[in-house]
This record gives structure tokens, sequence and C-alpha cells, in this order.
């Protein structure tokens, strides 16, 4: 049930919080009220909403999980070869302003992906820590829940894949390991120990500590071209949090913010922005600060707009770890398009065997991509232009949303 429940709420997160990416707090309350249920953006576009959204669909977050998800179940051993030649052709032949089948990808997911090459691995060119990919580390998280340093040795090569960021590799690691580490909460007379969230930040901080010390290990090239400043960066952000953890809501995320704009060195006013370090703290206090329910906790972060896809993400996770497939709202379960796909894989990592029954991800995925452009084109003319055209690697892909 909570193995299912991470997945599926991986993607109910990530769905809902396309429809309030980029948006500010008060436009979302202007426009929605809350973000309690899947929105229908259609009548908001030009309104508020630059790119249409198909109502319950999950974007390339998810999308990216499932690729790692899928390769992880088929193959006994990670084949970083493999996985990069689904995702170039998970990235090709989708319809106009998609990345191939991907949706929604933001400039750093679509820069890296775009940048795989076939055959011998290379050392990626993003180096910056977007948030773009923390996803990725779910799977092996879920898959190797009860040997987390395997889950180390497997989210370092996919991190390697797609970023040569030492702080974004380290929170992709993270994630996963956070994910394994909440199915182990137990609800208790309906509410959960509040001493254990000490006990979770100070893993999570030893944690990131064993991931570092393994990158340097694995791939000194890339640890030596990280500027001392920015090694341990993650490490020391969760230290500071766990430090500040019983100061009030408001004092926790202006912290947040102060530390993220410290270390990135770039100014943070919102601990939603797409940064490591803002965004990867802001979700753990959302699941750990009070334990209200799936349902509450990530409608509370999705109210922050912002990367609600993202931070929409990591909370749904985390909060399925904990609360299970039960403690999804049914109405959010059967919201979900292509839910039926989403449980079953998240069974098959339960049950560490690929389901027979599952579809194949690259025609699944274009179906489910060429049906959101179908829809979207009755809303193209109102459309406003995208900020990136950049061609891709097919001809019928001219370029990719980087939308709100």
């Amino acid at each position: 049930d909570k193995v299912v429940g991470s997945y599926y709420g991986m993607a109910v997160g990530n769905a809902m919080g396309l429809s309030a990416k980029s948006l500010k707090p008060e436009t979302i309350r202007q426009l929605f009220g809350s973000m309690g249920e899947f929105k229908d953006v259609s009548p908001l576009i030009g309104k508020g909403i630059k790119h249409f959204k198909m109502r319950g669909l999950y974007g390339c977050q998810t999308q990216s999980a499932l690729v790692i998800g899928d390769c992880l179940l088929q193959n006994k051993k990670l084949d970083p070869n493999k996985i990069s030649q689904l995702l170039i052709k998970m990235a090709a032949n989708g319809p106009e302003h998609y990345l191939g089948t991907f949706r929604h990808p933001g400039k750093g997911f679509f820069q890296s992906i775009s940048g795989l090459v076939e055959g011998a691995p290379q050392i990626s060119e993003h180096n910056i820590p977007d948030a773009a990919f923390l996803s990725m580390g779910i799977p092996a998280g879920l898959l190797h829940r009860e040997r987390p340093e395997v889950g180390i040795h497997l989210n370092i090569a996919i991190g390697l894949i797609m970023t040569r960021n030492l702080c974004e590799i380290t929170g992709l690691a993270l994630t996963g390991y956070l994910a394994s580490r909440l199915l182990q909460l137990e609800l208790e007379n309906n509410s959960l120990v509040f001493n254990q969230t000490e006990s979770i930040l100070k893993d999570a901080e030893m944690f990131c500590q064993k991931i570092e010390t393994q990158i340097r290990k694995t791939a000194p090239i890339i640890w030596d071209q990280t500027p001392e400043s920015e090694r341990r960066m993650l490490e020391q952000t969760i230290k500071g949090l766990r430090e500040q953890w019983k100061t009030s809501f408001n004092e926790l995320l202006s912290w947040v913010c102060q530390n993220a704009s410290e270390r990135h060195k770039t100014k943070i006013t919102s601990p939603a922005q797409s940064h490591v370090l803002s965004l990867l703290p802001l979700c753990l206090i959302i699941v750990l600060r009070d334990y209200c329910g799936f349902e509450s906790t990530l409608t509370n972060v999705l109210n922050m707009g912002k990367e609600a896809h993202k931070t929409g993400t990591l909370v749904g996770t985390w909060a399925g770890a904990i609360y299970g497939w039960h403690g999804i709202p049914e109405p959010w379960r059967s919201g979900l398009v292509n839910g039926k796909e989403i449980r079953i894989r998240g069974e098959g990592l339960f049950s560490r065997s690929f389901p027979k029954k599952a579809k194949d991800i690259y025609e699944m995925e274009l179906g489910l991509t060429l049906k959101e452009f179908e829809v979207g084109k009755k809303y193209s003319k109102k459309e406003i232009p995208h900020p990136f055209n950049i061609p891709v690697h097919s001809k019928k892909g001219t370029g990719v949303k980087d939308d709100g």
C-alpha cells in the first residue's frame, strides 16, 4: 500500500502541480481558490495561464521517473546506455512544441535530454542545481527500500547521466532515500510520533555524507571540478534545517530562502523557486512539520505555486510513502490520467518484478502527449508564444514548452 502510494502520489502531485506551475500564490487564489483538486485550465488560457495542460495528466518529472523505474525492473543490472537510449527515444517524434513524448520540461531538463548521445557515456553539460532531475531518484529508492546503500550507487549513476552538478546528484539520491525512509513511519492514533522528525532529518544529513563520499570515489572528475564551497551544501542545509526546526513556520521558510540564496549565490525570495536548496527543504517542511494527511499536505505546497509541478512531485511521493495508497483521496486516485499504469508499476517496484500487463512506456507516453496536443489545439490561438523554440531530435518536434 505504501510503495504504491508513494509512486502514485508522485504522479498525482506532479499532475495537480502543473496547473499551478509558475503562478504566484495570490494568482492561484484568484484563479482557483485552492489547489485541492485537478484543475481544468482551458478557460484560463490567456487569462493568467499561458499554456494548455490536460486535466489530471502528469508531466516530465513523472515521465522521467517512469523511464528509470521501467529500466530498473526490466534489467537485472543498471545499464546507463539503456537508460540513455530510452530517454533519447522518448525525446523524439513528438508533436510540435513538445520534447518528443516529454510534457512541459524546463530548460535544464530540455538541454540535458537534448545533449544525450547514443554510445559511450559522456559528462553532461548540465551544471545547475535546478531540481530538474530529483524525481529520477524515486524508483531506486522504493525498489531498494531495505538496502539504501544499493540505492546510492544506482542513483549516483542515474544522476551522472543527466548532470555534472554535485548538489543536483546529491538531491536526486536523497529524494529516493527519503521515499524509502518515510515508508517506515507508522500512524498511531491518526497522528505520527513527532520526535521521529528529528531522526529522519539526522538520517538525511548522514545520507548526504554517504552520497558525496561515494561520488568522490565514483566520479572523481566531477568532485574535483566542484568548488570547495559547493561541496556538502545539501548536507549542511539539512543540518541547518534541523537546528532551526522549532522556529515558527514563516521563520523557517525565511531561513530556507536566506540559506539557499547564500549557498547558490543568487537571490531567492520564495522557497518554491527552482533550486535544490530551497525546493527540497521546503518539501521536507511541508511533509514533516504537520502530519495532516495526504490531501492537506499536498494542497498546502501546491497553493504556494512557483515550481508547483516539482514540489507536488516530491510532496506527493513522500506523503504517499507515509499515508499509503488509501490515504490518497478517491477523487484524486480516479482523476489521475493513466492511473492504472502508474499503479501496476508501483506494485512492480514493491514485488521487484516488471508487471506483465504494463504497456510499452514509449507508446504509452506518446499516445498521452499526442492526446494532450490534439485537445490543446483548440486553445492554441490564445496561447502566448513559447520562451524557447529549439529544434530537438525529430523533425516533427520543433520546439518545447517551458510554460506557466
